[in-house]
This record gives C-alpha cells, sequence and structure tokens, in this order.
C-alpha cells in the first residue's frame, strides 16, 4: 500500500534534495579549479615531444593537471618528454600530460603549458623534403644527430640561423671531470641541495655544511649539474640557444635591441657621468661594442648579470678609499685571505684607471674583448667553459656561477624582438658524448648520515663517528635487550630501524638506516653479542670482552679488530697495557721485530696475547697519522706520506692504514691536508677512541 507524504517527510525530501545540490556544486567547482576534461592524443597520431623551457630553476611536475595537485619531482630546462594529452585547468591555462625518465627512474605527471615546448609545434614536422636534407647537412658537417634534429626544427622557424659546429677534440667524461675540479663551477647556496657538490674538499658529511668558494654565498656545484649545464643539447631552444651565439660584433646589434635588454633594470635609462655628462647605457654599449667589434648585446647582458640590482658598492663610486673609481663588469673582484671581493675589484679600477662610468664600461668590456673574445673564447657558453683556448683550457674562465652561460643566453635571446635575423651560433661538440642529452632533477638534499647512534646503557666499540657504520657490543649474559637511539645529520633526511630489540645468546646484528632527502640509504650495523656461561668456565667476560681461545679472553676500551685502533701518540706501553684486562691469558706489546716494547707504543706494534706462554692472538697497533711507527706525529710523517703519495715509497700493513687518516681506503692528497693541520694544531686527527689526538 503506498504511503501518504506527510509534510515533514516532504521537508526532509527538500532538505535532501538541497543538501545533493550543494554537493553537486561544490564538486563542479573542485573540478574547474582543479583541472577540466582530459583530452588524449589518438593512437594513430604521431608520436608528439617536447622540452621543458622558460625557467631559471627547476619546474614543478605534479600529480594532475593544476596547481593544486601534489609534486612528484622537479625537472630542468632543458629535459625532454613525451607528450601524452591535455587539459584545460585552472585560470584557462593548458596543462599537458607528460612522460619522461630521470636518472634511470621513469615519470608520468603534469606540467604547466607555460614551460613546455612541444617540437614542431605550429610548423610541419620535418619530412623527406627541406628538413631531412638540412639534417643531412647538419651531419655531414660535424653535428651529431641528437644535435641536428632539434637544430632542424630551429631551422624551420628561422631559416636564416646558422649552426657551426666546433669540435672541440675534448672527450666528454674528461672534460666534466674537469670542470668539476673543487671551486671551478659554483652555485648559490640557495639552489636545491642536489646541485651541489658533496666532494670531501667541497662538503663536510658530519655537519651537512658546504664550504664557501666566493663568500659562504656561493658553493660547489655538483658533477651531474655541471654536465646537465655543459651538455649543448639541453639547450637547443630558441630562447637558451643564444649562450651559443657569436660574440663577434654583427650589423643587426642596435642600440634598441640593448635597450630590450636592459629594460626595468638600474641601467634602462641614462646616467650622469663624473664629468657631469649625461649619457645613454643602450647607445653607450652599442658604441663601445662597435668599435671594439664585440657584440654590444653580449656587453649589456654580461654588466646586467655582474650587477643585478645596481647596488654593488663596486659601481656606487663613493666606497670608503676609492671615491670616483668603478668596476663594472666585476674585474678582478674576487675574494682572498686578504681583502674582500670589494676591495680587490676596487684596487684593480684604480690601477686601470676607471674614475668614470664611462671608463669603467669600456675597459671592462676591452677586458672581455682582448682575454675572451679574441682568443676564441667567443661564445658566452665558451665564456663560462672553456673548452676551446687550449692554453688555458679549464681554468681561463670569466664567471664561476656554472648556470650563468644559459641565463644569460636566455636574457640575450628574450631581448630579441625579431628573431628573423641572421645570427650565427658556435655550438660545441665533445668526443663520446652519451647518446642522449644529460638529464637531472633536483631530489633535495643527499646527507644520509647519522650524528649520533646509542645503545642507552651501553658503549659502542668504535666510539661513534658518522663515517664510520660498523659498531660491535659484547653485553653479559642477563641483558636480554636494549633500547637504541639515533639522530640524523640533516634534518630532512628520515630514520628507521631505532626502538627496542630483544636479544638472542651469541650474535644479534641491528641495522639503523638513514635516508636522505633524495632517497638515498645508508645503514648502520652494530653487532651485539650476548655471552653465555658454559660449564666449567670460570669467569664470565664483562662488556668489551674479546674471546681469544677457550676460556680465554681479554677487554679493552679500545677498537679490537684485526687491529688496534684508538690508542693516542705518545702513550706508554705501560698505559695501554693498563687499559688492557686479560682472563686466563697474558698480554704483551712486542715491537715489529719481535722484541718486547717497553717504552712508547707505534704503528706497527703487536698486541700480543699469550695462554700458557704460547701466542693465541696478534694484533697490530695502528695510530692514525703515525706512519712511521714511532708513537708520535710529526712532520718526518709528513715526508713518508708525501714520498707515498709520489710512489717513491710503497707503505703496507698497519703503516698504510695509519697514512689513510680520512678513513675513506685509500691514501690521498686529502690525507695530506689533514695531517698537516694536525701538525700545525689548526685541527687535530679524530681517532677511534671517543675524542681527537
Amino acid at each position: 500500500m503506498r504511503k501518504s507524504i506527510t509534510k515533514e517527510n516532504m521537508r526532509l525530501h527538500w532538505m535532501t534534495a538541497a543538501v545533493w545540490i550543494v554537493v553537486f556544486a561544490w564538486l563542479f567547482c573542485a573540478l574547474t579549479q582543479m583541472g577540466g576534461s582530459i583530452t588524449a592524443f589518438a593512437e594513430n597520431d604521431a608520436p608528439r615531444t617536447g622540452r621543458v623551457v622558460n625557467a631559471s630553476t627547476g619546474v614543478n611536475v605534479r600529480s594532475g593537471a593544476g596547481t593544486g595537485y601534489s609534486v612528484l619531482v622537479s625537472v630542468s630546462v632543458g629535459t625532454q618528454v613525451a607528450v601524452l594529452g591535455e587539459s584545460l585547468a585552472q585560470n584557462d591555462k593548458i596543462w599537458y600530460q607528460i612522460s619522461f625518465t630521470l636518472q634511470d627512474i621513469s615519470y608520468t605527471g603534469w606540467i604547466c603549458g607555460d614551460y613546455l615546448e612541444i617540437d614542431g609545434a605550429g610548423q610541419e614536422p620535418p619530412g623527406e623534403g627541406t628538413d631531412a636534407a638540412y639534417m643531412q647537412e647538419l651531419i655531414a658537417a660535424g653535428f651529431p644527430e641528437s644535435y641536428a634534429k632539434p637544430l632542424a626544427l630551429l631551422h624551420q622557424k628561422y631559416p636564416d640561423w646558422k649552426f657551426i659546429p666546433i669540435p672541440t677534440g675534448l672527450d666528454w667524461s674528461d672534460a666534466v671531470k674537469n670542470e668539476s675540479v673543487t671551486g671551478r663551477n659554483l652555485v648559490q647556496n640557495t639552489v636545491n641541495d642536489s646541485r651541489k657538490s658533496t666532494d670531501p674538499t667541497a662538503y663536510n658529511w658530519s655537519t651537512n655544511q658546504w664550504y664557501g668558494f666566493d663568500g659562504a654565498d656561493w658553493v660547489c656545484a655538483s658533477s651531474e649539474y655541471i654536465a646537465y649545464c655543459m651538455d649543448p643539447r639541453n639547450f637547443l631552444n630558441e630562447d637558451y640557444i643564444f649562450q651559443f651565439e657569436t660574440l663577434e660584433y654583427e650589423e643587426y646589434q642596435t642600440a634598441e635591441g640593448v635597450s630590450n635588454i636592459l629594460e626595468n633594470t638600474f641601467m634602462a635609462g641614462s646616467f650622469a657621468d663624473t664629468d657631469g655628462i649625461i649619457k645613454g647605457y643602450a647607445d653607450t654599449f652599442a658604441e663601445i661594442g662597435k668599435s671594439l667589434e664585440v657584440s654590444p648585446y653580449h656587453l649589456a647582458s654580461r654588466c646586467k648579470q655582474e650587477q643585478g640590482d645596481g647596488k654593488s658598492p663596486l659601481i656606487s663610486g663613493t666606497y670608503s678609499g676609492y671615491n670616483g673609481y668603478f668596476n663594472h663588469f666585476n674585474i678582478g673582484a674576487y675574494t682572498t685571505s686578504t681583502a674582500s671581493s670589494i676591495i680587490n675589484g676596487l684596487e684593480y679600477a684604480r690601477k686601470m684607471g676607471w674614475d668614470s662610468i664611462y671608463k669603467s664600461l669600456r675597459g671592462g668590456s676591452e677586458v672581455i674583448s682582448d682575454r675572451y673574445v679574441k682568443k676564441g673564447q667567443n661564445t658566452v657558453y665558451f665564456e663560462k667553459f672553456n673548452v676551446v683556448n687550449t692554453s688555458n683550457l679549464y681554468t681561463h674562465q670569466y664567471m664561476t656561477n656554472v648556470m650563468a652561460a644559459f641565463t644569460e643566453g636566455n636574457s640575450i635571446g628574450r631581448a630579441y624582438k625579431n628573431k628573423n635575423t641572421g645570427f650565427v651560433f658556435r655550438i660545441p661538440v665533445y668526443l663520446n658524448m652519451p647518446e642522449a642529452a644529460v638529464s637531472f632533477v633536483d631530489r633535495g638534499n643527499p646527507n644520509n648520515w647519522l650524528s649520533a647512534l646509542l645503545v642507552s646503557g651501553h658503549s659502542l666499540t668504535p666510539s661513534f663517528q658518522p663515517s664510520i657504520t660498523e659498531y660491535s657490543l659484547i653485553v653479559a649474559e642477563g641483558t636480554d635487550s636494549v633500547a637504541i637511539e639515533a639522530t640524523s645529520v640533516a634534518g630532512k633526511s628520515a630514520v628507521t630501524g631505532t626502538g627496542s630489540y630483544s636479544l638472542n645468546y651469541g650474535e644479534n646484528r641491528i641495522s639503523i638506516t638513514c635516508i636522505s632527502q633524495a632517497g638515498m640509504s645508508r645503514s648502520y650495523n652494530i653487532n651485539i653479542v650476548r655471552g653465555q656461561k658454559t660449564p666449567g668456565q670460570p669467569e664470565t667476560p664483562g662488556e668489551g670482552s674479546i674471546i681469544v681461545a677457550d676460556n680465554a679472553s681479554i677487554s679493552t676500551p679500545y677498537h679490537v679488530d684485526e687491529i688496534v685502533t684508538g690508542i693516542a701518540p705518545q702513550t706508554s706501553v705501560g698505559a695501554v697495557l693498563s687499559n688492557i684486562s686479560a682472563v686466563n691469558c697474558s698480554v704483551k706489546i712486542l715491537k715489529a721485530d719481535g722484541a718486547e716494547n717497553t717504552g712508547i707504543a707505534g704503528t706497527g706494534d703487536k698486541v700480543t696475547v699469550y695462554v700458557n706462554g704460547n701466542v693465541v692472538k696478534q694484533y697490530d697497533i695502528v695510530i692514525y697519522g703515525d706512519i712511521n711507527g714511532d708513537g708520535k706525529i710529526s712532520n718526518i710523517d709528513l715526508v713518508m706520506l708525501q714520498k707515498q703519495i709520489l710512489g717513491i715509497v710503497q707503505l703496507s700493513g698497519a703503516y698504510e692504514k695509519a697514512a689513510d687518516i680520512g678513513r675513506d681506503g685509500r691514501v690521498s692528497n686529502l690525507d695530506i691536508v689533514l695531517l698537516q693541520k694536525h701538525i700545525l694544531n689548526i685541527s687535530q686527527i679524530i681517532n677511534d677512541y671517543g675524542g681527537n689526538i
């Protein structure tokens, strides 16, 4: 039987309907905000490809079409992608679904159309006609096919552009290795940490601190990011290609074009020089460039790059002690142990007589012309990466900022209002290059070290050091569990494996893992031995005990593992023996020749354990830095270390281990630096005995 609808029921129906209307309205708004419908490209369409453009830093790839979606990864300009589909998202912006591979990891996500240049967009794709023939011309001229494809696309749009391959004759890997020498290429300390070098000479893993190389704000670039910036194929598009534009003067380089470069900078208008005459920056650069036969666009861009907001004391003319002197191109402006970059730069200006703005602009331009452009470093790229001036390969480089070439090239490219001009581009080619352009992705901080590792109530052997990953601990029979705590060096790292553990009798291996923000893991292992008394055993060794034979053991705070470390230099044998407790055995320290040592313990001496007068175990003593075995650290050890590195002598055994002061498994110049600092009392060599020696 049908029920009648009461007023109350009708009110409930209307309320329910109102709720659904609100829900549908909310969903419509959310979908409108987050992104519209997705249009996938048909399977029978030609595959579409593109590259990331229009950014000086990384571009976010998101999980959906819109900024409301999470970031999957950040990609660098020039990254090649496959384009799968498109969607109209918030603010009527087109977003593209893309897929790509970076560092052997495949990604699929969405990128805003403002940052994607689709290959061949608005053009006919290269086919069997002119473009295919032009590609063959490029290959015949010396360009690899991986260069020829993007250059052919540019040729379609700008047929008057001329591309000249510059064969460097350099092996690609060797070039990257040389450009990666510490201090040669820098990035600002504020960039993504994955762009910074983690070489021990550039970075302290124990503190997560990068060393400054031009003040604290500039640190060493990573070799991976250097390779990305060096690979020309990442920048063969209509904006970034201008880092390869010839720096010789051309008729198309006008004052109007210079004005476009200087727009919205402190040089956008005119300046009153020290003689009271008012001049225009654009006209000045145009005049200087033409007279020196150097591109005024390059001069203006370089000055803009060097001076930023125009507030540097180098161009104020009022710096104390240097009133009336200017250095617009920052020539000689670098920090030394005796003076700041400002002092050095203005001292150079005074030496050169740059006592006016015009003299500074012209003088700096002459330096660029004489020292770089006329020496074959005739593109912004070659000024940054000297791979052509063979008398000063890799070292005669105008700027240390590894990003300078492509950012300055982008500035120049954007300044050209009409690009339908016969530009000339000189593009380097290396030997044995990777088949595809080097990719790079900003992954974040790489540090996966621990700053502390604690087993509550117990002491690890050796004492904890962030660089050491293997530890041991012997606990008494009655210890059935331990609590482990750990702290990472970098705040953005994650630590797993801490907490309480039950212990079995015998060996227990526990791993604590630190995972960096960049996703790299490092495991610290603790080998815990829980003792168990056996019938007839007169005594249970205590914590730190080492069983050397049946019913015989020694206990010591030193680290014992085939070798004995942790003994401080100039420690007497008597003091060492007082730190070794023996159960059912005896201990002596013998010299390398077998005689008993009663003086100072040194590298190469042997901790010898006897049972009933028979030798049952021997351990070599290693004192890091005591390379000659006299128990001291002195210049004699420094000479021996230098001879080892030069191949004059060949250390082995305990003496070779003592020379590996940095504990990285090899004897190198780093060990010389550490030893010199110890001898000069600048910083002390760290041993395994819980501190400095």
